[in-house]
């Protein structure tokens, strides 16, 4: 990276930390964050990202929602994620035979390994349309607002920093 990218980069950088930084330490007030976060903070179940961006004040009932929405989804995604470890099992087993392969069963277990896909990409959608529905309309346009500014910054570091090339590694600094 250039000298002159490096320092249009972090003036950018630094705008987008000071974005997440309060949605970080509201979510968890007093507490640090767990070691298990990313750079973006941590996320919910599926690796959902934060369920509201920086600047929306949830009322107490409101936190007692998100938590209750969170703890359910977590459950569900456990369970599918059991059901999930079960089949790719089987199939490992039925691949690791000896002898000729019982494609019939093999091709069984990947179409309900597609469904349970299905079925965790649904949970997820259903968790953020209830998310969506607890906002009043005022915080809902407040998310919306502060989201575009976020895609805003991100196009302005991606105009600045340009994308990788898809064939080969990055250019050296």
């Amino acid at each position: 990276m250039t000298a002159f990218r490096l320092f249009a980069f972090l003036p950018v950088a630094a705008s987008v930390g000071l974005l997440a930084a309060p949605l970080l330490a509201r979510a968890h007030p007093g507490q640090s964050v767990p070691s298990r976060a990313g750079l973006h903070g941590d996320h919910g179940p599926g690796d959902m990202p934060p369920p509201f961006p920086p600047g929306i004040t949830l009322t107490d009932a409101q936190k007692a929602q998100v938590h209750t929405i969170f703890k359910q989804a977590h459950e569900d995604m456990k369970a599918q994620h059991e059901k999930l470890k079960a089949l790719r099992d089987k199939i490992r087993t039925e691949l690791s035979a000896e002898g000729d392969l019982n494609r019939s069963l093999l091709t069984d277990l990947t179409r309900q390994e597609s469904e349970l896909h299905a079925q965790e990409a649904q949970a997820r959608l259903a968790t953020q349309e209830k998310l969506h529905d607890m906002l009043t309309p005022d915080q809902r346009r407040q998310a919306n607002a502060t989201m575009e500014k976020i895609r805003s910054l991100h196009e302005q570091l991606d105009a600045i920093m340009g994308h990788p090339p898809e064939d080969g590694p990055p250019p050296a600094p």
